[in-house]
């Protein structure tokens, strides 16, 4: 086979993985052995300070020349969405503040803007969970050949599986949209006034702060009063993590992963995860293997990095074997 200028094993071969949120974009380059080599972090451009599009190809352009990279020694970018993409079109129901296109696959939008900055790689989105799903499970599950759920409790609530090595995404992209599990006593009563799910409702954010916040205090801020010993704030904590533990439940009874590991804002608070594993054990007649997240708030980027290099690898052994 002749060689190729963007062949995974050149010198130069890079990736770059894009964890895009409501309020940040942390984006990574990596050469082909999966290294950081470095990253960047801005606020997510919303309405009228410009499309978080261009805020992408720009951020893309930057890393590359912060590592003296060049646009054609770019492998693949993957981005990390806070939605379910579907597998098949490629469309995903995302924020309408983030001015993206919401009938055409934004891997395709993004590929059209980058072409426009003669920058020419594919481009790949996935739900940000997922790929904070794939990060851990490169840790977690080095053999590859077990299963591994990532639950993020955060501002929204979401899952992500592997499953042998692979993502495991569901029909419609919608395996792991746990927020929307039926939960309380009446949940056909209040199913339809739910804005992002039963579950959500009662373990997200916005739920938290409508039933335990005062003087608009943040979640964070509840955390920091139980710290300091203030007994309500405990109180609600312990309220937030048995509702948790519910859904936890729901998902060993259901799927029997070898691990959970437990990020996300709230997640990642010590207090919460504890007592979210506390409250588990009467629910479950059987031990479950649950463990904190391991690459915390850098988990979507680097699980993006990881997607992109092993869409890499499989193109080029594919070329290999046509060659």
């Amino acid at each position: 086979m002749a060689h190729h200028e963007r062949e995974v094993g050149s010198h130069q071969s890079c990736v770059i993985g894009i964890d895009l949120g409501g309020t940040k974009l942390l984006a990574g380059i990596a050469n082909a052995d999966g290294d950081i080599l470095t990253s960047l972090e801005q606020p997510t451009h919303h309405g009228e300070d410009g499309s978080v599009l261009d805020q992408m190809v720009a951020l893309i352009a930057t890393l590359l020349a912060n590592v003296g990279r060049t646009p054609g020694d770019l492998l693949r970018v993957v981005i990390g969405v806070p939605a379910a993409v579907d597998p098949k079109t490629g469309l995903a129901s995302l924020s309408p503040n983030l001015r993206l296109p919401a009938d055409r696959s934004l891997a395709n939008v993004m590929t059209a803007g980058l072409s426009a900055q003669n920058i020419s790689c594919p481009v790949v989105v996935e739900n940000d969970v997922n790929l904070a799903a794939l990060a851990e499970s490169t840790i977690a599950l080095p053999q590859g050949d077990d299963t591994l759920a990532f639950i993020s409790f955060g501002t929204g609530v979401g899952m992500g599986l592997v499953v042998n090595g692979a993502l495991w995404r569901g029909a419609f992209g919608r395996a792991g949209e746990i927020g929307y599990l039926p939960f309380g006593a009446t949940p056909h009563a209040h199913a339809p006034g739910s804005e992002n799910g039963l579950f959500e409702d009662a373990v997200g954010s916005k739920g938290i702060r409508a039933r335990f916040s005062s003087d608009r205090q943040t979640v964070t801020d509840l955390f920091a009063n139980a710290r300091q010993g203030d007994g309500a704030a405990q109180a609600a904590i312990e309220e937030i993590a048995q509702n948790a533990s519910v859904g936890l439940a729901a998902v060993h009874a259901l799927l029997d992963p070898s691990m959970t590991v437990i990020g996300g804002g709230i997640g990642t608070q010590t207090e919460f995860f504890e007592a979210l594993k506390r409250h588990l054990k009467p629910l479950l007649p059987f031990e479950c293997r649950i463990e904190p997240s391991r690459f915390g708030g850098q988990a979507g980027m680097i699980g993006a990095v990881t997607l992109a290099i092993q869409g890499a690898v499989k193109h080029f052994k594919g070329l290999q074997d046509v060659c």
